[in-house]
C-alpha cells in the first residue's frame, strides 16, 4: 500500500523545518544553491508559477523578505521574479570566492547562536569547511588559524567541556590548547550526545 505525499503549498516543509531550504542574506553566495534546492522541492509538489513566487519568500530572512516582495515578478511570475533576485545581487557576491571576513562572520554568528545537538555541530562544520578549506588552500589562512577560527565558533561552554574531555583522555593535551578541529569535532559530538542522553 503506497502512502501518497501530499502536493501544492500545504505539502511543502514549513520554514525554519530541518527539510526547509534556507537563505541568508549575509551568505549571497549561497543564492544560487537555495534557489535549485527550492525549485526541486516546489516541482516535486507541483507548485504553480504564482504559488512558487509567494512561498519563495518564505524561506528567507526578514529583510529579504521585504526585498523580494517589491521585485517584478511576486505575485505573478517565478522566473521574472528569480531573474529579478539574481540581477540584484552583483556578480561579485554571488562567486564562492571566500574571505577572511566571511569566515570571521560565520565563527561570529555561531558562537552567539547555539548548538545544541550533534546535527547542529555537523551543520557548523559543514559552512565552516566550505569557506575555510579553500582560504587554507589559497595559503590565506595557515592550519593552524584554521583550527583557532574554528574553536571561536563553538559556545564557551562547549568549548569547556570539549577540553575537559580530550585532557582526560590525551596526556599531552592542555586545557589551553587550541584542539585540531577533527579532534574538536570527535569530542563535541560525544559531549553533546552524552548531554542530549541526560536531558541537557
Amino acid at each position: 500500500m503506497s502512502t501518497s505525499m501530499a502536493t501544492g503549498v500545504l505539502g511543502m516543509p514549513a520554514p525554519g523545518s530541518r527539510r526547509a531550504p534556507e537563505f541568508d542574506s549575509w551568505s549571497p553566495e549561497e543564492l544560487k544553491e537555495f534557489l535549485e534546492e527550492f525549485e526541486e522541492l516546489a516541482e516535486r509538489h507541483g507548485l504553480t508559477t504564482k504559488e512558487k513566487t509567494k512561498i519563495v519568500v518564505k524561506y528567507v530572512d526578514k529583510e529579504t523578505k521585504k526585498f523580494w516582495k517589491r521585485l517584478e515578478g511576486y505575485g505573478d511570475d517565478y522566473m521574472m521574479l528569480k531573474r529579478k533576485i539574481m540581477g540584484a545581487y552583483s556578480k561579485t557576491l554571488l562567486e564562492d570566492k571566500p574571505t577572511v571576513a566571511e569566515l570571521v562572520k560565520l565563527v561570529k554568528k555561531s558562537a552567539k547562536g547555539s548548538i545544541e545537538d550533534e546535527e547542529d555541530l555537523d551543520t557548523y562544520y559543514r559552512k565552516f569547511w566550505i569557506v575555510a578549506a579553500n582560504l587554507v588552500e589559497a595559503d590565506v589562512i595557515n592550519k593552524k588559524q584554521h583550527d583557532e577560527y574554528f574553536w571561536k565558533g563553538l559556545l564557551r561552554e562547549l568549548r569547556y567541556a570539549i577540553s575537559d574531555l580530550l585532557e582526560a583522555r590525551d596526556p599531552d593535551f592542555e586545557s589551553d590548547q587550541v584542539p585540531e578541529v577533527e579532534k574538536a569535532i570527535e569530542a563535541g559530538r560525544f559531549v553533546l550526545r552524552k548531554a542530549s542522553a541526560r536531558g541537557g
